[in-house]
């Protein structure tokens, strides 16, 4: 049988040809609606830092010259909640790189939810949250910038870390790319004076990325017992998220979607009957010589499957090769189809769904053929 098919494109390479050019434009459509679809929740992710509904943000003021021992303890103790990032630090000198910038002390003592989308690596665990562990996770901008890669050493303060991730996004600039993570314990052991210097009415932000809901329940006392040791404690829910772009997106690629393969569909019958009836007296034959209607239906399907596969293969090699050639343009800045498995999965599935749906009208046709009168028309 497959010999059989490849005889039959090599004899009819337009015809084909034709076919297969519809099912790579339909299964682009699809893959690029993926991909954007993804970069939108990306987007949104990256806007809230995860999961809004589980997020808080906390503000310490001092209100009495509040003591180092006493921030510290407040902050272990919100750490308990989930991960923690103090958000309002001072730049350090990275001796590395003959800077300044930020970096972020990172707390929880369970694994987190969510964290900095990684590009390379991976992110703390909990063991070097609770074990003096001299890490970081750096910024895009900052490693490409100075040529920092994994495992790389990075003086910060005099003491040496280890590079384990590299955050950020591919093709996007995000918040994170300028700034240096590090445990705790670390940032704590490199500047342990570093809340005693806040003047009066300066507001330390304490950003939880999750436990919310467990914290609000007891947030009253935290506020109370923060207020005996001179420090003013508020908070506030982090606002949800817009979700209209990512619905729009949906919408859109669905639509888009089901017009270009509906399109593509009817197309594809036409050319598929078209294709059929020239090889008419080919199927009679077959018939004549003992071939039943089933074996000739399991041929045609087959090769609409086969041309659906190569065109959904097509468009995802097309997609990727055309991101890695704009990916430093402008427009490759500010479009972002970056390629995964996702969308070899679902633009296959489509494909193949769409393949079978217009498989059946020319299966229907070769099942009316009949031998004698399609071998005397010839």
């Amino acid at each position: 049988m497959y010999k059989y098919i490849c005889r039959q494109w090599k004899n009819r390479k337009i015809t084909v040809l034709f076919i297969i050019i519809g099912f790579m434009v339909g299964s682009l459509v699809i893959s690029l609606g993926i991909s954007a679809c993804r970069e939108s929740f990306a987007y949104a992710d990256d806007r809230m830092g995860g999961n809004p509904e589980r997020q808080l943000d906390i503000f310490l003021s001092n209100n009495n010259m509040w003591k180092q021992k006493d921030v510290e303890e407040l902050i272990e103790a919100l750490g308990s909640y989930g991960e923690v990032q103090l958000m309002s630090m001072d730049s350090r000198q990275l001796e590395s790189f003959g800077e300044s910038s930020p970096v972020v002390p990172v707390l929880f003592h369970r694994k987190p939810h969510w964290h900095v989308p990684l590009l390379e690596g991976r992110y703390f665990s909990v063991d070097e949250m609770e074990h003096s562990e001299k890490v970081i996770v750096l910024g895009k901008q900052l490693a490409e910038r100075y040529q920092i890669g994994l495992e790389d050493m990075v003086d910060i303060g005099g003491a040496g870390f280890r590079v384990i991730g590299i955050c950020g996004r591919q093709a996007r600039e995000t918040s994170w790319e300028y700034a240096v993570y590090m445990p705790w314990a670390e940032y704590l052991e490199l500047y342990p004076g570093c809340f005693e210097d806040w003047e009066k009415g300066t507001a330390l932000t304490v950003h939880l990325e999750d436990g919310k809901k467990e914290l609000l329940e007891q947030i009253e006392q935290y506020i109370d017992g923060a207020a005996e040791k001179g420090i003013q404690m508020n908070y506030r829910p982090v606002d949800d998220v817009d979700t209209s772009a990512i619905r729009n997106t949906l919408i859109l690629t669905t639509v888009s979607t089901v017009l270009v393969f509906s399109t593509a569909v009817i197309n594809i019958i036409h050319l598929m009957l078209y294709w059929l009836l020239e090889r008419k007296r080919e199927i009679g034959i077959m018939k004549a010589l003992g071939a039943d209607n089933g074996a000739v239906v399991r041929a045609v399907v087959l090769e609409v499957l086969a041309m659906s596969c190569i065109g959904c293969l097509a468009a995802v090699i097309i997609q990727h090769l055309s991101m890695q050639l704009f990916r430093d343009s402008f427009g490759g800045r500010l479009l972002t189809f970056c390629v995964t498995w996702e969308n070899l999965v679902f633009a296959m599935g489509i494909s193949l769904s769409f393949g079978m749906a217009a498989a059946v009208i020319p299966a229907k046709t070769v099942m009316h053929f009949e031998p004698v009168s399609t071998v005397s028309d010839q």
